[in-house]
C-alpha cells in the first residue's frame, strides 16, 4: 500500500512536471515567436530608414553635380568676363594713344602752317 502511494505520488509529480515543461516549452515559443517578429519588425524598420537615407543621398549628390556645373559656367562665364575686359582695356588705351598722337599731328600741323605763313611772308617782303 505503501509503495502503491509512493507510485501515485511518483506518478502525479510526473505529470505536474510534464505539464510544467509542456507549458514552459509553449512560453518559450511564443518568446521566441515574439522576438522574431520584433527582429522582423526592426529589420523592417532600418532596412526602410537605410534607403530613405540611400535616397536622400542621391538627392544630395545630384544637387551637388548641379551645383557644380552652374560653379563651372560661372567660372567659364568670369573667365570670359575678365579676358573681354582686358581686351577692351587694351582697346581702350590704344584708342587713348591714337587720340593723342591725332592731337600731336593737328598741332604740328597747325604749327607747319604757321612756319609756312611766316616763311611766305619773310620770302614776299
Amino acid at each position: 500500500m505503501f509503495f502503491e502511494r509512493q507510485k501515485q505520488s511518483d506518478e502525479a509529480t510526473i505529470n505536474h512536471l510534464c505539464q510544467d515543461l509542456a507549458a514552459h516549452k509553449c512560453h518559450i515559443h511564443s518568446l521566441a515567436s515574439r522576438l522574431e517578429q520584433r527582429h522582423s519588425d526592426f529589420s523592417s524598420k532600418y532596412q526602410t530608414e537605410i534607403q530613405d537615407l540611400r535616397d536622400c543621398l542621391l538627392l544630395e549628390q545630384d544637387e551637388k553635380n548641379g551645383l557644380s556645373k552652374k560653379l563651372q559656367a560661372s567660372e567659364k562665364e568670369l573667365l570670359m568676363s575678365r579676358t573681354k575686359l582686358a581686351q577692351e582695356q587694351k582697346t581702350s588705351v590704344s584708342s587713348q594713344q591714337v587720340e593723342a598722337l591725332k592731337q600731336k599731328i593737328m598741332k604740328l600741323r597747325r604749327e607747319n602752317e604757321i612756319l609756312r605763313r611766316k616763311l611766305q611772308s619773310s620770302q614776299e617782303g
